[in-house]
């Protein structure tokens, strides 16, 4: 989160800049808006959490070098069994299917409509129902492809909108309004 808010302040004072040489007479309400933005980012606290295989761990004994050390205030989330997948980012209908062994990272986001015009398309990435992300990256000779990647019970595929085609305030401004509702989603699960 530092580091976003270090690049969104760098953003702004691009903008800030290039707004002056334009004589832009609106670049001073938009420097604001940012600048409010930023300092809602700074204010967040961001949630750590450890992806572990719990099953291979039970296997270890206690005190092994892969022993997991949990501190006052950690909790261990075992996430219930899921039938479905998910599809959410820039796709024409974001919705869960239903499970299919034989279905491929690239079917679950056909039986979404596909992807939108805004997709960034080499950035797809999988977040795998233990908390773990998988995301096709890599030299193309060795990077695995949609229809290679193994899609389990319980994953969200996640298409993320390709942010070189927006101008950086609006997505400075999306990108805020996530963390933003993401903390808040957060504050409302520790409540209960």
């Amino acid at each position: 989160m530092d580091q976003l808010a270090t690049r969104m302040q760098t953003d702004l004072a691009a903008l800030a800049i290039s707004g002056a040489a334009a004589g832009l007479p609106n670049s001073g309400n938009s420097i604001t808006v940012g600048q409010s933005l930023l300092g809602q980012l700074r204010s967040q606290k961001a949630v750590g959490r450890l992806v572990i295989d719990l099953p291979r761990m039970m296997h270890n004994r206690p005190g092994s070098p892969a022993d997991v050390i949990l501190r006052d205030g950690d909790r261990l989330i075992v996430p219930r069994f899921q039938q479905q997948v998910t599809v959410i980012g820039e796709v024409q209908s974001a919705t869960s299917h239903l499970y299919g062994p034989d279905l491929s990272r690239d079917d679950y986001i056909g039986l979404s409509g596909g992807t939108t015009r805004r997709a960034d398309r080499s950035k797809i990435y999988v977040v795998h129902a233990n908390g773990s992300v998988v995301a096709a990256e890599g030299h193309r000779w060795f990077q695995m492809s949609g229809s290679e990647q193994k899609i389990k019970p319980g994953d969200t595929i996640v298409v993320p909108l390709d942010t070189e085609r927006l101008p950086p305030l609006p997505f400075w401004t999306a990108v805020t309004t996530i963390i933003y509702n993401v903390a808040i989603a957060v504050a409302a699960v520790r409540s209960f």
